[in-house]
């Protein structure tokens, strides 16, 4: 048995698919992921229970989106006064918490930053962002959009046409000629090659994952602003995926601040812990980009939900209240260097760390997944990729000594994994 303060693990626990996943199976598509099998019954700040007691501390943040902590007890309020304010369906009618939420996003946001569209998902956001980059392109005689192999950034039509991957978009029959794909930066001294883009005229927009999300991957600073200074010299858009990156993950407010100030993106995508718990996501940008066509359709029927609106201002104003602010730095420097210390290890090939978010990158998946099962077997919760990397990401109200023993126990999985082979 594991028992400690931010832990429990009964004796008779077992990673085993039970009556839950069988009956999802039987209701639900074949094509949902099967994740490892952790029932959740309850989620407070940083600690996931399921029904029979055991209690792991959270390294995923519901795969980083509930950065003000689980169940916040700000955000539950303003949701209960919400329900109580008998308003729950608007449409696109105006209502004052869906004011006051935009204006609070808005001004929070650097000034460059000027209007927001609101919506459900992080893949609805991309998909604006794509719309938006295409409509943009029209107008300006331009045509390409340059994005990266491995990359990520949603379900949606436009955001799978953007994705690093064959198999994210080969279901649609579709291709987009003009989306065109570098391949990675994935190693320190690898530098930005113009000579391998189509002509710098026809260069529309460049579009970003902040990190790439499978294994935490980030550019190399100097990559970055030599491609952010060839895009501004051929008048080209800068545009940031932010979905997993935003809200003080990073320790910024947005990701992208974190690889220099000279950033100043013409749209970025945000979605997870804008709201820390409900759907909402949003498409931020420059004036003349979200304003540039008015019949662009680019509502939708719950988009700016009432009980979202509620829930994303009282996150947005959780976050930026000094209380919360006051602590984050001390929880970096720890989550920083316990991840960094993880090198010492042979298993592992690489380690990318930023802020509160940290990809450990295994020489291969059998040791990456037997790390994942020894985690979970001790009471501590990372996310599982299926591949070669573990993704850590807690909600930020996690504390000091919780991040400690949560990688003394990562360590001693790793050590077990090794014992295993």
């Amino acid at each position: 048995m594991v028992h400690t303060k931010n832990r429990f693990i009964r004796d008779d626990f077992a990673l085993v698919h039970g009556e839950l996943t069988e009956t999802r199976r039987k209701n639900e598509t074949a094509a949902l992921v099967d994740q490892v099998p952790v029932y959740w019954h309850k989620a407070k700040d940083f600690s996931i229970h399921d029904e029979d007691g055991n209690k792991w501390i959270d390294m995923t943040a519901g795969i980083f989106a509930t950065n003000s902590g689980h169940a916040n007890e700000k955000i539950k309020q303003a949701i209960q006064k919400q329900l109580d304010d008998d308003l729950l369906f608007t449409y696109q009618y105006e209502h004052k918490i869906r004011n006051q939420f935009v204006s609070k996003l808005v001004d929070m946001s650097p000034s460059y930053l000027e209007k927001a569209i609101i919506l459900n998902t992080g893949s609805e956001a991309t998909d604006i962002c794509y719309k938006l980059m295409k409509i943009w392109a029209k107008k300006n005689n331009k045509k390409y959009i340059i994005c990266f192999n491995g990359s990520y950034h949603g379900r949606g039509l436009g955001s799978a046409l953007m994705c690093g991957s064959k198999t994210a978009s080969d279901w649609s029959n579709v291709v987009d000629d003009d989306v065109v794909f570098l391949d990675f930066p994935y190693n320190e001294d690898d530098k930005f090659d113009s000579s391998l883009l189509p002509p710098k005229e026809e260069i529309a927009a460049f579009f970003l994952e902040t990190y790439q999300g499978w294994g935490a991957c980030m550019y190399p600073t100097e990559y970055i602003k030599e491609l952010y200074h060839f895009a501004r010299n051929v008048g080209a858009l800068v545009c940031f995926d932010e979905v997993q990156a935003g809200f003080y993950r990073m320790e910024e407010l947005y990701g992208y601040m974190t690889y220099g100030d000279f950033i100043e993106p013409d749209l970025i995508s945000l979605g997870k812990g804008i709201s820390s718990s409900l759907p909402v996501s949003a498409v931020l940008g420059k004036k003349e980009i979200i304003d540039i066509d008015s019949t662009a359709n680019l509502n939708g029927t719950h988009a700016g939900n009432t009980l979202c609106c509620a829930a994303g201002l009282a996150n947005l104003e959780f976050l930026t209240d000094e209380s919360f602010q006051n602590t984050l730095p001390a929880k970096v420097e720890c989550f920083e260097r316990r991840s960094k210390k993880l090198m010492n290890y042979e298993s592992v090939s690489k380690i990318n760390c930023r802020g509160m978010v940290t990809g450990i990158i295994f020489k291969n998946t059998r040791t990456a997944n037997k790390v994942v099962n020894n985690c979970i077997l001790n009471g501590v919760l990372p996310v599982c990729t299926f591949r070669e990397s573990i993704k850590l990401g807690p909600p930020l109200t996690i504390t000091v000594d919780a991040i400690e023993e949560a990688f003394d126990v990562i360590e001693a999985a790793i050590e077990a994994a090794i014992e295993q082979q």
